[in-house]
């Protein structure tokens, strides 16, 4: 997936005023996520790409994906949604996605998927936004996977593991109409997946357990196209021959064209229910608000140090509203700790425990020690 840098876009998000308050600063950046509940399945689910077992149609779908910038930007053309499944073996996703013109013709498996119209998936089991996984796929079932200890936007280049393959990912797509033939008009297709717990774990920890939060996103990338006598279509080039941008549709928006933004994907909660049989009310974890004024120090980190070769290292240069202070947690204490050219922040609990996020944009949750 194409990536921004981000200091450039926080440049123009914060050029309106230096008196506003952080998170009116970055509030593009602070929207709160979507979030989803899954639940376990009830049957087998077949990965063929057809989305016809019951538990799918019991399944609820995912709000339609909007812009990735987010709120001002057009509705896409085509609507996308995507539903989740649960058992103690698999994640499950599947999409639908609209499209009059299905086409791909990347056949290799890691090649740069997104040059096909595609689906992508993002995991990051934890929510310490490190160590996360990417998947897509084309419309012919080929895949791009990786795997990223860091985003790209670390002071330090990241470690990407580009020949890291899913272990026993199960994938299939399926065409509403003809892959590859411009001359009729289709209706779509749709990728089906189901990712093993094994391939995502973190170690011993089991990320697929009932009333486990992960994070993750979704994005399409769709090109405009030319076809040729025989109704191949391809991406479309201007006037100078240089490929026209891609459409980038996702759920949740990120805030800008950059989804290697962890702490901008969907909070996924996996139920114990069974599809269908009961329901849940999402609900964000409790956290989420004082995790929210941690970003927005960390965007005003970055941009200190862009603007000033140096980071904040005291607390009250982040000049915290008492809206911003109130979004921490009852009797806890928040601190910075900072080099020439690291930090750590820090906002310790009244119950021992602490959250705390650093330069690279590592969230860590200690518990309390015993």
């Amino acid at each position: 997936m194409r990536t921004l840098i981000l200091l450039s876009v926080l440049v123009a998000a914060t050029a309106t005023s230096s008196a506003q308050s952080i998170t009116e600063r970055y509030k593009r950046f602070l929207t709160d996520p979507h979030g989803y509940v899954a639940y376990r399945t009830n049957g087998n689910i077949k990965i063929d790409g057809v989305l016809d077992e019951s538990d799918w149609l019991k399944a609820q779908p995912t709000e339609e994906f909007a812009d990735i910038s987010g709120e001002g930007f057009a509705k896409p053309r085509f609507k996308t949604t995507a539903k989740m499944l649960w058992d103690d073996e698999y994640l499950y996703i599947a999409a639908e996605m609209e499209e009059p013109n299905v086409w791909g013709d990347i056949t290799k498996h890691d090649e740069v998927i997104y040059y096909n119209p595609d689906f992508e998936v993002f995991i990051d089991p934890d929510g310490d936004a490190h160590n996360y996984f990417e998947i897509e796929a084309n419309a012919l079932g080929t895949v791009f996977d990786l795997f990223l200890q860091k985003p790209y936007r670390a002071p330090n280049r990241p470690f990407v593991t580009f020949s890291w393959d899913t272990p026993g990912l199960k994938l299939d797509t399926h065409v509403y109409g003809t892959l590859n033939d411009s001359r009729d008009t289709d209706k779509g297709w749709t990728v089906e997946m189901a990712v093993p717990r094994k391939s995502i774990a973190a170690e011993f920890d089991n990320c697929l357990k009932a009333g486990r939060y992960l994070r993750i996103g979704f994005s399409r990338v769709e090109w405009q196209t030319e076809t040729d006598s025989q109704g191949k279509s391809s991406r479309k080039k201007d006037a100078d021959g240089k490929y026209l941008p891609e459409d980038n549709w996702t759920w949740p928006s990120t805030g800008m064209i950059a989804m290697h933004m962890p702490e901008r994907w969907g909070y996924l909660f996996l139920s114990d229910k069974k599809v269908g049989e009961g329901s849940e009310t999402f609900e964000y974890p409790a956290d989420k608000d004082m995790e929210k004024l941690l970003w927005a120090m960390f965007y005003a980190q970055e941009m200190q140090m862009k603007e000033h070769g140096s980071y904040f290292a005291k607390i009250k240069d982040f000049r915290l509203t008492p809206s911003e202070k109130a979004l921490l947690p009852e009797g806890s204490v928040i601190t910075v700790e900072t080099t020439s050219d690291k930090y750590e922040i820090t906002v310790k609990k009244a119950d021992g425990s602490s959250v705390s996020i650093d330069e690279n944009g590592y969230l860590c949750r200690r518990t309390k020690r015993k």
